[in-house]
């Protein structure tokens, strides 16, 4: 619940005088002090609907029966919750809602006994009542039921003979369960801004649905989950998990699908997931994550394609083998691979710990510097510039997002690779801030935004330099003179043609920049992941220090995939050590390096963790090892396949987008054989032998990072807020990034999985961003 920030009054509530501040409605007041008033339409930090009427209460010297969620309290009223009169009026009120809603088992004398017999009943086509119902047992209707004590309802069903939907990726809908409570369709619009949902036709005839009976996903839904999650009913019921029963234990983690590291609360049974959802009570007010937190880990986790044991290639088929044995093999076959010939690719979705250790064993045991991570940047500086940054302007929250003045949004598709930032943004352009969005291609993110720069392909950089020319026209002093002098040859209206858009557009955008006083810059991949990015970083620098007061400013970098960030602080980089320690004179190959680099006088023997996107070629290998949880298109390359633990099956730390360290709990037991990168790295290292890695748990890994490096960020040096050069680089044809860079990178990765391959689900959700990317095109 929102905490209000005005000055306390006193209210008395059941003869009870309690403080509550002022701006509060009755009904948040009741929940402060745990007295309880029944609702069903009522949302937690949205604005008060009213609709149900199952909140009414009575007020001293007010006429009738005011709803508690839309009435705000003033000082010395005096509130009765619960009197024979309003149980009177909740009763009929809940009649009438229940009229249109299968009711037969919420009111049947019988329903307690007959529960225990029913369940070989439940997995019906048609749901005519409670026992046949996936949500028996978490139905906000039973429990009100319950409270207002109802028997009988007088009114006959209506059942609306409405088809239940069931074409979704997710979840099915059942309108016959739907008592037009209105809570999907104003966390879809409200809070999530995504307007797919809305109440449409009149009357008795009214359901929940889209604009021109279209389908959810034209409508264009994001599968973020949120409507399932404030469901009080049946209605919308997820279809993982839908008949497993009730959890028996709830679990808050972290996700580390993206770089946020949003809080999600895992429900399981019986060591399996059922879903990723709210508890019960906390239906008002349901964490926000986005289509990869709430529908994949399940399904990844117990994925019927799992490898759950290791396995040693023999001739041209697996042989399932033991821990012992296959650590036996390996270690032997690596020990004729030490020095510059071995190689490391670690997980950007593995823990702070994993990492570590997988580096301390590529340097310490291997002797090579040659490591770094599956999605990793073409230009591998391009952390330590981020993590510098930082140092001079540590990040702000993703909340501060929506309290900017102004928001420049460039090279990024946020709905998809970062929806819970882009969530923020939507809120920001409701909130008034002028958004600019400049991309090579539309998406979702230019409906909320004011000035659009739809440039050509590639052309990242050269519209920062024409943005920074245009700012430096009024400006004055030694070190704009000397930016100046380094763009004093680029024209505007040559740079205009070549970007495809007009110089009006630019100015636009250059006013906007420039009348700003509280700027936040969002980075995407567009910039992150192009040949030109140390030089578009160092043209968003100066773009920051050009601003009037430069602290007021950030830039945020939308690194793709989870601990991304972390990992390289844990050292998983070819040229720095843990926190971010340059090496000098050694540095290792990147990934892309060490698949180029395969063969004689190269890399000889490489370990992967996960699986390496586009399946390259890697025959040339002598001896391959693969740590993963499925078979890939790399595995038949492989000599050794270890099976791995989920995120969800162990647990860590991660650094998010925030610069924020975060600890994750375990939610379930590892299936099978498997274990954590970190503990199979520790069994070779012991084998080979080196007794430095008999770890004992992720604790005692956790601590030696911490003695090696600053976890907290409080100790770094702060470098001058100096503009920094900038490089003039002459367009040349052929040059530009090819759609497949920058148009195509694929956010649905766990440890470089294709998770559209594996989960149906999301091969739906990928459709339509494959269907752009064509478009561009042709």
């Amino acid at each position: 619940m929102e905490v209000k920030t005005g000055k306390n009054i006193s209210i008395i509530i059941d003869g009870k005088k309690i403080s509550v501040p002022d701006g509060t409605t009755v009904l948040e007041a009741a929940r402060i002090k745990n007295i309880y008033i029944p609702t069903l339409c009522w949302l937690e930090n949205l604005v008060p609907y009213g609709g149900c009427r199952l909140c009414v209460v009575e007020i001293k010297n007010m006429r009738g029966y005011p709803t508690a969620c839309t009435t705000p309290v003033v000082n010395e009223m005096e509130i009765t919750t619960n009197t024979p009169e309003l149980k009177s009026l909740r009763k009929e009120t809940l009649e009438l809602i229940l009229s249109e809603h299968p009711y037969s088992c919420l009111v049947c004398k019988d329903k307690k006994d007959c529960t225990e017999f029913m369940h070989s009943t439940r997995k019906v086509s048609t749901t005519t009542g409670c026992n046949y119902c996936s949500n028996n047992g978490v139905c906000e209707l039973q429990d009100l039921v319950e409270y207002v004590e109802l028997s009988d309802i007088k009114y006959p069903v209506t059942y609306r003979e409405i088809e239940p939907e069931r074409n979704n990726p997710f979840y099915d809908l059942d309108y016959n369960l739907c008592i037009l409570c209105g809570r999907c369709v104003r966390i879809c619009n409200e809070e999530r801004n995504s307007e797919v949902l809305s109440f449409v036709q009149r009357g008795n005839q009214t359901i929940v649905g889209t604009a021109f009976d279209e389908s959810q996903k034209d409508a264009g839904c994001e599968f973020c989950g949120a409507c399932i999650d404030v469901c009080p009913t049946g209605s919308i019921s997820e279809k993982m998990g839908k008949w497993v029963g009730l959890p028996d234990k709830s679990t808050e983690t972290i996700c580390l699908f993206c770089p946020v590291g949003c809080t999600i609360n895992v429900n399981s049974k019986g060591n399996r997931i059922i879903n990723v959802g709210p508890k019960t009570e906390e239906r008002i007010n349901p964490k926000q994550i986005c289509v990869r937190g709430k529908f994949v880990p399940g399904d990844i986790v117990h994925h019927p394609d799992r490898i759950l044991n290791p396995f040693i290639r023999k001739g041209d088929k697996w042989i399932e083998a033991s821990w012992k044995e296959a650590i036996s093999y390996t270690a032997g076959k690596l020990k004729q691979y030490i020095g510059d010939k071995f190689g490391m690719i670690g997980s950007p979705h593995d823990y702070l710990e994993d990492n570590y250790i997988l580096q301390k064993f590529t340097r310490k045991v291997m002797r090579s510097n040659n490591l770094d991570m599956l999605s990793a940047y073409p230009n591998s500086e391009i952390l330590e510039k981020i993590h510098k940054y930082y140092n001079t302007f540590p990040p702000l929250e993703i909340d501060a997002i929506k309290d900017s003045d102004t928001i420049l949004i460039i090279g990024s598709n946020g709905s998809v690779s970062h929806p819970i930032i882009e969530n923020r943004i939507r809120k920001a352009y409701r909130n008034g801030t002028k958004i600019i969005f400049a991309n090579p291609y539309d998406n979702r993110t230019s409906s909320f935004s004011h000035n659009t720069l739809i440039f050509n392909n590639g052309r990242e950089l050269l519209l920062l330099h024409t943005i920074l020319s245009e700012l430096l026209r009024n400006k004055n002093g030694e070190e704009t003179k000397n930016l100046k002098l380094q763009l004093q040859e680029l024209d505007f209206n040559s740079a205009c043609h070549q970007l495809g858009i007009s110089g009006s557009q630019v100015n636009s955008a250059v006013k906007l920049i420039s009348d700003s006083k509280k700027l936040f810059i969002l980075a995407g991949d567009g910039v992150l992941r192009g040949t030109d990015c140390i030089n578009s970083f160092n043209a968003l620098y100066n773009l920051q220090l050009l601003q009037k007061n430069p602290d007021n400013c950030r830039i945020m970098f939308l690194l793709s995939e989870g601990n991304y960030y972390g990992g390289t602080f844990a050292g998983m980089n070819p040229g720095l050590l843990p926190g971010f320690e340059k090496i000098e004179n050694t540095f290792g190959l990147s990934r892309d390096e060490m698949i180029n680099n395969i063969g004689k006088n190269g890399i000889e023997s490489l370990f992967v963790f996960g699986d390496i996107p586009g399946s390259p070629d890697l025959s040339g290998l002598k001896f391959f090892v693969q740590q993963n949880m499925f078979l890939t298109g790399i595995s038949k390359y492989a000599h050794v396949f270890f099976p791995v633990t989920s995120f969800l099956e162990t647990k860590g730390h991660i650094i998010n987008i925030e610069r924020k360290l975060k600890k994750t709990k375990q939610v379930i037991i590892p299936p099978g054989e498997t274990k954590t990168p970190w503990k199979t790295v520790s069994l070779l290292a012991q084998a080979m032998p080196d007794e430095s890695f008999n770890i004992r748990n992720t604790e005692d890994i956790f601590k030696e990072l911490q003695s090696q490096t600053d976890l907290s960020f409080s100790t770094n040096n702060k470098p001058g807020k100096t503009c920094l050069p900038i490089k003039l680089i002459p367009f040349k044809k052929g040059k530009e990034h090819t759609e497949k860079e920058s148009l195509e990178y694929n956010y649905f990765h766990y440890s470089g999985n294709d998770l559209s391959t594996l989960i149906d689900g999301l091969k739906k959700v990928e459709a339509k961003a494959e269907a752009k990317v064509e478009e561009l095109k042709n």
